[in-house]
């Protein structure tokens, strides 16, 4: 029979036993639970971070990928413009219609580069290409494509294919001047007056016997064919007759300050020289001939001089 005295000892000792907790650490000031949690937290921490730099990672070799497809896209497109330009070259030799003419780089130099080249190739008997002016822009004509013996093209820096100017087109040779910025063309006795920054012609007129340009002006003086005195815009098309004797004053001198008129005709026998002059601003201001950038007004004045007046 066991000892009554015993059992409340044991008793204590198993309710003693079972309320002990275990002291949290001295270094950490934490219980075996919450370090558990605490460490697996940091897990993830570092598990996170590494995830994290490993995708930074992909998307930096992501962008190097992007980069690589676009300078081969870039690539392949110069290749093909490289071999379309070829390929309007090879045109330009063998074809007898009108060309087309095509770069890939378009700076002013190349475009001339272009142009003299395919030129050079050219059998000269039979067509051509002739560089009219490349100040700024590229102004140039071919000879012997196409129905007509010679067009005129503008070729601006910056485009890869030239405009092709209507009503620039000629059956027979060209010779052509500056007038100011605009470029005076005459072929078959007919003339046209090309503006290069509107890329078009503005007036065609029958080439007179003698055209001086007014400076700083669209307004020309010129003889026709009639022997006629004419001032002429060739940018609005007006034209006004200076009255004078037909017979008697043929021909004229202009400087920046005056018009002189000279001629000369016969009476009983003998031959007399005359002249005339006329004050430039004087002139400018009796026929409203407007500096270029001015307005254009009414004027009171008579725009018919006559030959006393002079």
């Amino acid at each position: 029979m066991k000892n009554p005295k015993l059992l409340p000892v044991i008793l204590t000792l198993l309710l003693v036993a079972g309320c002990t907790k275990l002291p949290a650490s001295e270094e950490t000031g934490l219980g075996p639970g919450e370090y558990e949690g605490i460490a697996a937290s940091q897990e993830i921490k570092k598990e996170n971070l590494s995830l994290k730099e490993e995708l930074e990672k992909t998307k930096k070799e992501l962008e190097e990928l992007e980069k690589e497809y676009l300078n081969l896209v870039k690539s392949n497109e110069s290749i093909i413009s490289k071999l379309q330009e070829t390929e309007t070259k090879l045109d330009i030799i063998e074809t007898a219609d009108m060309p087309e003419f095509k770069v890939e780089d378009t700076d002013l130099n190349s475009i001339l580069s272009y142009l003299e080249e395919s030129s050079s190739l050219i059998d000269k008997s039979t067509r051509g290409i002739d560089i009219i002016s490349s100040g700024g822009r590229v102004i140039f004509r071919t000879l012997g494509y196409g129905n007509v013996f010679s067009q005129i093209f503008i070729w601006e820096e910056g485009d890869k294919e030239p405009t092709l100017i209507e009503g620039a087109s000629f059956d027979k040779d060209i010779s052509y001047e500056w007038l100011d910025k605009y470029l005076l063309i005459k072929s078959g006795g007919k003339c046209k007056v090309l503006d290069p920054e509107g890329k078009k012609i503005t007036t065609s007129f029958d080439e007179p016997r003698k055209m001086q340009l007014i400076k700083d002006t669209g307004t020309v003086l010129l003889i026709d064919k009639d022997n006629k005195f004419v001032l002429y815009d060739f940018i609005n098309e007006g034209k006004r007759q200076i009255i004078l004797d037909n017979d008697k004053y043929t021909d004229f001198y202009l400087n920046g300050e005056y018009v002189l008129f000279t001629g000369a005709y016969t009476e009983n026998d003998v031959k007399y020289e005359i002249r005339a002059s006329l004050d430039l601003d004087k002139m400018m201001k009796i026929y409203d001939i407007q500096r270029t950038g001015e307005a254009s007004g009414e004027n009171s004045d008579n725009p018919a001089e006559t030959e006393d007046n002079l």
